[in-house]
């Protein structure tokens, strides 16, 4: 590996680190307010369909945010066997900037409008 290959790596891997952590701090916020809604007594209608909205709202949240720690993972995974930057359909490398832009991206450009182009 080159040394401007293994500053890349290591560029990528304290991004991902960062990602993680911050968005294992945000599941963290999240499932602690949704504990604390959760645990809400029963008043006025107004005040328990606020209290239902923001349990939904949060519950998106922690879902996405699951999502998101579940990819960075995955990322992390790549960058250990060797395989990060590679398009999983292709084989091809994936753009630096996009990986600069979404380290976690799984696919290149091509292949991610491709699985995302519905025919009518």
């Amino acid at each position: 590996m080159t040394c401007h290959a293994a500053r890349r790596v290591a560029e990528f891997e304290q991004r991902l680190h960062r990602d993680r952590r911050d968005v294992s701090d945000a599941l963290a916020t999240t499932v602690a307010e949704l504990d604390d809604r959760e645990g809400h007594q029963p008043g006025e209608f107004v005040d328990d369909a606020a209290t239902e909205t923001t349990c939904r709202l949060l519950a998106r949240l922690q879902e996405r945010d699951r999502r998101v720690l579940a990819e960075i993972e995955a990322a992390e995974k790549r960058l250990v066997m060797g395989t990060f930057g590679l398009c999983e359909a292709c084989a091809r490398p994936i753009a630096f900037g996009r990986l600069r832009a979404l380290p976690a991206a799984r696919y290149c450009v091509m292949c991610e409008q491709a699985a995302n182009t519905t025919p009518q």
